[in-house]
């Protein structure tokens, strides 16, 4: 597995990026759940109804216009009142329509607000891919790295071995004291402890890994690396980190997100118009209303001016977080940058140490060969080129780690898999 595969399979299986993958369809289906905001509202409301009532009626009158009448007969009394039950059962239907006409720019503060959490959003997922791809590219190499010392200290030991049998042959033939054969002891005790622990080391990158790629760590195939090559000028990341930053564009959702609801209650002080209308359906006649509703706030017990202030106020804060952060950025971006610089001159500073261990190690192996040089001589080479050796890993491993950090400050981690192939040193 290459690192821009490791990376791919990383991005997709990390819990972090699905919960901000989530958040972002959450806010962008929110964004278009409420594309048609301030447009017609129209509903139908219907109600089913049944009544039983019992209604007296006064008759008194009645019998005074009666009494006022002279017939040949005679009438009967009629009652002073009589009760009437009333009984209806039926549906009522209704078509309701409202129509937000003017509101001051309330539901398009709204709008922006929701635009602007979708902003944040996506965002701070790109600034968690990025937190996530860091910490890739940090058990990646880590694994590298672990890998490379744990070889160089199993060659360191193998070869002490060999150089602490050929004094015990020496020892035996009277040829050295036993002090010198003590201490080849105590140097080989002291590579199989090295060996142990890089083994050790090296285990734990490997779980570190797997754990992330959600699998058994494979065989990595980007071997750890450094571009000799002079970097670009500082000038053109500091440029690319005051753009492409991933925090600048949380900032500037934010600020959006602010201004927004600073709309909003900038609106509170004009007046809302609603168109609105009603019409009952019936069978023969329908009965409607239709209007225009204006409101205007004259006094709330809320200080509005005070609300404007903090929301001003507010956006004076977010215009300082930027400022601060362009500096911070800035100052991240060059630390990185010479942080590459240092990690490249000190791995080739190391090829020359590395050089040098390699011949004082021939020369200790030859002079042994002639008898001008002992088996101590020759342990304290291989020791020592084992030492320049895991110094290199832990120098390569700088370099990378230090050029992720850099691209990660200017926006450019994507970038990162091809600088590593195009590097014109690769410690395989």
């Amino acid at each position: 597995m290459d690192v821009a595969q490791a990376l791919a399979l990383a991005t997709q299986r990390s819990g972090k990026l699905g919960g901000s993958a989530a958040a972002v369809t959450q806010s962008q289906e929110m964004v278009q759940a409420n594309k048609g905001l301030g447009g017609p509202i129209i509903d139908v409301s219907t109600t089913g109804y049944s009544f039983d009532r019992t209604q007296g009626l006064g008759l008194g009158s009645v019998n005074t216009m009666l009494a006022g009448i002279h017939l040949p007969i005679e009438l009967p009394t009629v009652p002073d009142s009589i009760d009437v039950r009333l009984r209806k059962s039926g549906v009522s239907v209704g078509v309701n329509a409202v129509w937000p006409v003017y509101t001051g720019g309330r539901i398009e503060g709204l709008k922006d607000v929701l635009g602007g959490r979708a902003a944040e959003a996506v965002a701070t997922e790109l600034q968690d891919r990025d937190e996530v791809q860091s910490s890739l590219l940090q058990r990646y190499f880590g694994v590298q790295a672990a890998a490379r010392v744990a070889a160089v200290r199993e060659a360191a030991r193998q070869g002490v071995a060999e150089h602490l049998a050929s004094a015990r042959r020496l020892e035996a033939a009277g040829l050295i004291a036993k002090v010198d054969r003590l201490q080849a002891d105590v140097a080989y005790e002291g590579t199989v402890r090295e060996a142990s622990k890089a083994q050790h080391e090296l285990a734990l990158a490997q779980r570190a890994l797997a754990a992330m790629l959600a699998e058994a760590a494979p065989a990595l195939t980007t071997p750890l690396f450094v571009d000799t090559r002079p970097l670009e000028p500082l000038t053109a990341y500091l440029a690319r980190g005051d753009m492409g930053h991933p925090s600048l564009a949380v900032i500037q959702a934010k600020r959006a997100q602010t201004l927004a609801a600073n709309k909003i209650e900038d609106s509170v002080h004009l007046p809302s118009v609603l168109a609105f209308g009603r019409v009952d359906p019936r069978a023969g006649q329908a009965n409607w209303i239709a209007g225009v509703a204006v409101n205007l706030v004259l006094y709330e017990g809320i200080d509005r001016s005070a609300v404007l202030r903090a929301g001003h106020a507010a956006e004076r804060r977010v215009n300082e977080i930027e400022r601060q952060a362009r500096q911070d950025i800035g100052l991240l971006v060059e630390r990185n940058y010479r942080n590459v610089d240092q990690a490249r001159v000190r791995f080739l500073s190391l090829r020359a140490d590395d050089e040098l261990a390699r011949e004082v190690l021939r020369l200790r192996q030859k002079g042994l060969a002639e008898g001008v040089s002992t088996s101590l001589d020759l342990i304290d080479a291989q020791l020592n080129l084992a030492k320049v050796q895991a110094e290199q890993a832990g120098a390569a491993y700088e370099y990378s780690q230090a050029l992720a950090s850099l691209l990660g400050a200017t926006g450019d981690l994507g970038q990162f898999a091809q600088r590593a192939a195009s590097a014109d040193i690769q410690l395989r």
